[in-house]
């Protein structure tokens, strides 16, 4: 590391649990995020910041009014902007050795693999359960490390998953029988993607760093009464992650 590089992530070098070899470790991550809204703002931020080698995010929406509530990545000038065109200007100008890649495009099973280039993680950060259900299944295909998180109004969940190893988000939900992602928007109060894209870049760090992190646990978050509940799930060996 050189010195520009030690005072910027002086604080994190700071941590018992990272110092400078743990910083050097998440300056080598590279990141598939999947969606830059309510969940990918706060998520792309923190990663980026953290210093991480290269992030690569895909979404197929632009800015709207509606979206400024939650999707503190957007301002007022960047409505009726591509979302990714928006996001790559902010992180660049956050931290401009980090390597943004940005696509415009409505993921599916059909264009995913293409965007799969070496990363270490694939991230949901998508308002939907098909598109979460595409990331898992696509993440132990590829044998990437995933995160994924959703959330409804003050209530949240979020699960991380090394494929083959540790229970998959299959594992504990059923697939949609019909493809969900044209139902009508979920209330969300802006606070709840705030801290569940916070702890899925911190999902990222911990696991970069073999930190305890949730693999084999569905941590389940309620604002309303602020609390916190890890529920211990088990890899089910009829699941396509036993496969």
């Amino acid at each position: 590391m050189d010195e520009r590089e030690k005072e910027r992530y002086s604080r994190q070098i700071l941590s018992p649990s990272i110092g400078e070899e743990g910083q050097k470790k998440i300056s080598k991550v590279r990141v598939l995020q999947i969606g830059a809204g309510g969940l990918g703002s706060p998520f792309a931020y923190y990663l980026v910041a953290a210093g991480i080698k290269e992030l690569t995010i895909i979404d197929n929406d632009t800015v709207s009014l509606s979206n400024l509530q939650r999707q503190i990545l957007y301002n007022e000038t960047q409505i009726g902007m591509e979302k990714v065109t928006a996001a790559k200007s902010v992180l660049s100008k956050l931290n401009s050795d980090v390597e943004v890649n940005v696509y415009k495009d409505l993921i599916s099973y059909e264009t995913i693999d293409k965007y799969i280039n070496k990363q270490d993680f694939i991230v949901d950060c998508s308002d939907n359960f098909a598109t979460k259900f595409l990331v898992n299944q696509t993440a132990i295909k590829h044998n990437l490390n995933c995160v994924i998180a959703g959330i409804k109004d003050f209530f949240g969940q979020i699960i991380t998953i090394k494929p083959k190893k540790t229970a998959c988000y299959q594992c504990i939900f059923s697939p949609p029988v019909t493809d969900n992602s044209m139902e009508g928007p979920l209330p969300v109060i802006g606070v709840t993607p705030g801290i569940l894209g916070t702890l899925q870049a911190l999902e990222v760090i911990k696991t970069t760093l073999a930190l305890p992190n949730l693999e084999n646990k569905l941590l389940m978050v309620n604002l309303l009464d602020i609390s916190f509940n890890i529920i211990d799930v088990v890899k089910s060996d009829n699941c396509i992650c036993s496969k």
